[in-house]
């Protein structure tokens, strides 16, 4: 999620905006932001397809309160771990190492210095346990399903799980790599819906007002995280988010920003009806980021 596109909530609205002119085979017209107009009702972007009005709203979608910003510091936490590490663990197999959500933070800078490095002197002493449990690549008659071995433990304040798995059929080139990701909090879904539902009642009563003068209301969700979410996750915070409520969208979107080089739009919902184009050719559009407009 680091250095996500300023023009991404604009980029997105228009990648919705090209789906939604191949469903109904029209080209918009009368495209503008209100949000640039400083119009009472600020939504990101209204076009017309034919006689019909369609206003877009935008939003990120997080697993919990903070996640975008704890995936910047992330990133730059394991940056110093991820070189000293990636590409030197003992042969064979591959190593992944799992941090909490957010082990810097609260530390100094530093602190943040005498803790990556202590996480990287326990990670060599680790691996080196980890190697001599299987300290050679099982054939699949010993090991059908590989050897998996795991170390945990908090260094320096941080918790870690450093975890090994050689396989008869790994390849070479997964040979001494180290993989980094972050396990979720314990209640991660619950928070899930509970960020669903503030950014509900944010960008809910903007949209109202447009469907009341006639328009489509299509809220579009940005997500950028790969490790806790995916589509189906999201439209079930989503739908648990909209339960009582009786100004939901006509339209929900979801906008997948995780791979750069490629997004993908699903409609999550039309008229009350969750994953509507599943079982139709349309089931979700792939857009170059490159090729979208910042409307």
């Amino acid at each position: 999620m680091a250095g996500r596109p300023i023009d991404n909530e604009r980029k997105a609205c228009d990648a919705v905006a090209r789906a939604l002119e191949q469903l109904s085979g029209q080209t918009r017209t009368n495209p503008y932001s209100p949000e640039d107009r400083g119009a009472p009702a600020p939504v990101e972007y209204v076009f017309n397809l034919g006689q019909v009005q369609f206003a877009l709203e935008h939003t990120i979608v997080e697993a919990f309160g903070g996640q975008i910003h704890t995936g910047v510091d992330f990133g730059s936490f394991i940056e110093p771990i991820t070189k000293a590490l990636d590409h030197h663990m003992p042969p064979p197999g591959r190593f992944d190492l799992l941090f909490s959500i957010d082990p810097s933070r609260g530390m100094k800078a530093r602190e943040i210095s005498a803790a990556q490095q202590a996480v990287i002197s326990w990670v060599r002493e680790k691996a080196g346990e980890l190697h001599d449990e299987c300290p050679l690549q099982p054939s699949r008659a010993q090991k059908p399903s590989g050897f998996r071995n795991e170390r945990r433990a908090t260094v320096a304040g941080v918790d870690l799980r450093l975890q090994r798995e050689t396989h008869w059929a790994e390849p070479e080139a997964a040979h001494g790599r180290l993989f980094i990701s972050r396990f979720a909090p314990k209640d991660y879904e619950a928070l899930r819906t509970e960020r669903m539902k503030k950014a509900m009642v944010k960008k809910l009563p903007k949209l109202k007002i447009w469907r009341d003068s006639g328009a489509r209301s299509v809220l579009v969700l940005e997500n950028g995280d790969l490790s806790l979410s995916n589509h189906v996750v999201i439209l079930e915070a989503a739908e648990a988010a909209l339960a009582g409520r009786t100004d939901g969208p006509d339209e929900l979107w979801l906008v997948d920003t995780t791979i750069e080089s490629e997004w993908t739009a699903w409609c999550l919902m039309r008229d009350g009806m969750s994953f509507p184009d599943d079982e139709t050719k349309h089931r979700y559009w792939d857009f170059k980021p490159a090729g979208l407009d910042a409307v």
